[in-house]
């Protein structure tokens, strides 16, 4: 019997690349992809892509959480390539989707592509982000609108007959205002990819979790990562929470909203993709209670921002109702330290990476299905 939920984290390296796969008995799985990491990971997402199986290769959904260029890098390739024809439907705001004058100036119908948008105009080498049988389907889930939340605490919900109920948990019609305002400047921001050179990464000792967990949180200001689509996946009694780099209070409001609507003081779910890379700017102990999980993703090399932040892991291990498993996408100086026996022992958490066999393989977790 297959399971629920299939998640593989890519290694892409700073940014994000996750295949979700929801499985059914009989049938096709029903797929996303959501982000293609920086440019340096397309070779990597094309070759995964392309090993789908010869008769089961579709995407139903390419979701481009924000305009950041380590979670679009690999996707401009993607929508300009043959394997676009893959895909069923791309959730991403553009800036025709966003409220006010800015975003009321253009439409998809007066020519506007998915690809066109990410790169600020159609540049030398890249297709016009249209497939052979025309532009690609773009939000129609959505009736071609913008993705949010549609209130403070909202709940918007899509479901896939015979596949996922997915509920949007972030952006909110504010964080849309506030990339409106910043739309050029955040597109421009995007193509340079202007990154730090990777410096030493300084490790503290763990050695008092609870100390760290408890050190003032700062607070994410980043205009893209505020706007970032964040979505709850369920499917046959499993569930996922998939944050993007979405504010951890906005991912709290959310998550709290869906959890009122159904009468539950927290929503509890099987997995947790910790946000903006387990940044601890964006992992709050707010969000944590919010919708403790029992699986915690993190999407990140460390080698630019040294994420995971310590203090973030630290607020999971400590926070969580029972000790929770956490799953890392490379195995590194950074990450390891999570799998020290004196701490496993001490906390009671797992750590898990990729197979060293399959190095470009990135990690796993698969999701049971729960009944009752």
């Amino acid at each position: 019997m297959p399971g629920a939920i299939r998640i593989e984290l890519l290694p892409a390296r700073l940014g994000d690349c996750l295949l979700v796969e929801c499985l059914r008995e009989d049938g096709r799985p029903w797929r996303m992809l959501i982000d293609g990491g920086p440019p340096d990971t397309w070779p990597l997402l094309e070759a995964r892509l392309r090993r789908m199986p010869a008769d089961d290769q579709a995407i139903d959904v390419a979701v481009i959480t924000h305009i950041d260029s380590d979670h679009i890098g690999g996707m401009i390739p993607l929508l300009s390539s043959d394997l676009a024809s893959r895909i069923g439907d791309v959730w991403f705001n553009g800036r025709t989707h966003l409220p006010g004058d800015q975003g009321r100036a253009r439409s998809i119908d007066q020519g506007e592509t998915v690809v066109s948008t990410l790169t600020g105009g159609a540049r030398p080498g890249l297709a016009a982000g249209k497939m052979a049988g025309g532009p690609l389907p773009w939000n129609t889930a959505f009736g071609g609108g913008a993705i949010d939340t549609a209130a403070p605490a909202g709940v918007v919900e899509v479901s896939i007959p015979g596949g996922p109920t997915i509920t949007v948990v972030s952006p909110t019609l504010t964080q849309l205002h506030k990339l409106g305002a910043a739309w050029l400047k955040v597109v421009a921001q995007a193509q340079r990819e202007e990154r730090p050179l990777p410096q030493p990464d300084v490790l503290e000792p763990l050695t008092d979790l609870q100390a760290l967990a408890s050190r003032p949180t700062v607070k994410d200001t980043s205009v893209a990562n505020g706007s970032s689509i964040a979505v709850l996946v369920e499917h046959r009694g499993a569930s996922a929470v998939l944050s993007g780099d979405a504010f951890g209070p906005v991912l709290a409001a959310g998550l709290a909203g869906i959890a009122k609507a159904r009468g539950l003081k927290r929503l509890e779910v099987d997995a947790f993709k910790l946000p903006h890379h387990g940044s601890q700017a964006n992992v709050t102990g707010a969000l944590l209670a919010t919708a403790p999980a029992g699986n915690y993703l993190v999407s990140s090399n460390g080698d630019v921002f040294h994420h995971p932040d310590d203090i973030a892991l630290a607020r999971v291990v400590t926070g969580a109702p029972s000790p929770p498993a956490l799953w890392f996408n490379y195995r590194n100086a950074r990450t390891e330290r999570w799998a020290d026996p004196a701490l496993t022992g001490r906390y009671g958490h797992t750590a898990h990476f990729p197979d060293p066999a399959q190095p470009d393989a990135g990690v796993v977790l698969e999701l049971p299905v729960r009944t009752g």
